[in-house]
């Protein structure tokens, strides 16, 4: 389950603070095989919750993936990761969408903010599983992919609704018209489109891209007359 994780100093917001701490809490620097990440683990119940965050918390806001159950021998074990902050944190807020907790450690006192983020359902996951690996591109490429998607139907609809108000005036709805688009993919959204794309250039002929230019004079005649003359004797 993945988590928007943001961090402020406790002095901006106080009045969050529990008096009474709730347990203890350690932030190891790791690298493993998915490489470089923190891991922030909150002692609770006899062991130990929490995220492996993508960056430092110095750097949030960011995305974090919430941990299984870790013994508490991490709090006193470092092993191959590297401890950059330890100490104790009160919670102010524990729900299943949010949690809110006051650390107090060697790097002072923070407010942490944890929200949980919208979860694919697995059939959208495994759709597009199978997108990326039908067109040969990697995960990496994956939110380009959907910007420039979104960008190339939004380019297409502005392009419609201006051709359609030209064409069918007050006749055109665009209300209805983006409700239906919401629905269509963009090739069928470009198919629409052309077919406005043809109506427009029917009713407004494109004119044309140059146009033949009259031959200056010279003092033996026009240029045409002395090509006509080259001509009738050859």
């Amino acid at each position: 389950m993945y988590w928007k994780i943001t961090v402020r100093p406790a002095a901006q917001d106080a009045p969050e603070r529990r008096e009474a701490p709730t347990g203890r809490f350690i932030l190891h620097r790791h690298h493993d095989n998915a490489g470089p990440h923190w891991d922030l683990r909150l002692e609770q119940a006899g062991h130990l919750v929490g995220w492996r965050l993508e960056c430092a918390l110095s750097d949030t806001p960011a995305w974090a993936l919430e941990k299984g159950a870790h013994p508490l021998r991490w709090l006193e074990h470092d092993g191959e990761a590297v401890r950059e902050d330890a100490g104790l944190y009160s919670v102010a807020a524990w729900s299943k969408d949010e949690r809110v907790l006051h650390l107090e450690g060697r790097e002072g006192e923070h407010i942490l903010r944890a929200e949980r983020m919208p979860f694919w359902p697995p059939e959208t996951a495994r759709e597009v599983h199978d997108i990326l690996r039908e067109e040969g591109a990697g995960p990496e490429t994956l939110a380009s992919l959907v910007r420039d998607g979104i960008t190339a139907r939004q380019r297409a609809i502005e392009r419609f609704c201006g051709l359609a108000r030209e064409l069918d005036g007050d006749a055109f709805d665009a209300s209805v018209w983006r409700r239906t688009f919401d629905t269509l993919t963009l090739d069928e959204l470009n198919a629409h489109l052309r077919a406005y794309e043809i109506r427009f250039d029917h009713k407004f002929p494109p004119s044309p891209t140059s146009y033949p230019e009259a031959l200056p004079e010279s003092e033996n005649g026009s240029w045409t007359d002395r090509a006509m003359g080259i001509v009738r004797d050859g």
